[in-house]
């Protein structure tokens, strides 16, 4: 706590401030609270901020590196989850496509499905790229790596 007060509160500069104790198992530094454990950018956010609109909200990085365990109150504010998620994608710190945990296929690949979505049957494509063809139909409905139809369909325009 004397970490919290002494430095990290009245850190003023725009360069992250690393939480330098115990960290969670994606990097997030934590702390005990009253015996509860508590991740300290929240616990911070908080502080500086008052609590979260609701509930659901969260405490977001807007410097990318809350998974390295930046604590920064001038990096630190409320978002909804999607918003988050959102922020997380402009940084490229979220696991999407390929570099989802066990992801089959590469951008690449799903590029080369849409584009013979129509031109080759869904259960060719499935063996071809070894996946299943509901997969198959999830990237052509663009369900699964969404991102990438939308890509396909600002190029044809």
């Amino acid at each position: 706590m004397r970490f919290v007060n002494e430095v990290a509160l009245r850190h003023t500069g725009d360069e992250c401030l690393i939480w330098p104790f115990a960290k969670a198992g994606k990097g997030y530094g934590h702390l005990c609270i009253g015996g509860k454990p508590v991740y300290v950018h929240r616990y911070i956010c908080e502080l500086v901020h008052g609590a979260p609109p609701t509930p659901e909200h969260e405490a977001a990085h807007s410097c990318g590196r809350g998974h390295l365990g930046c604590i920064a109150h001038g990096h630190l504010g409320w978002k909804t989850h999607i918003d988050n998620i959102a922020d997380k994608i402009i940084h490229g710190t979220h696991n999407r496509g390929e570099r989802a945990f066990g992801a089959k296929l590469t951008e690449a690949d799903v590029r080369e499905i849409i584009s013979l979505k129509g031109v080759e049957p869904q259960n060719k494509l499935a063996k071809r790229f070894m996946v299943s063809k509901a997969t198959i139909s999830l990237i052509n409905s663009g369900r699964n790596w969404g991102w990438i139809s939308e890509e396909a369909k600002g190029a044809e325009a």
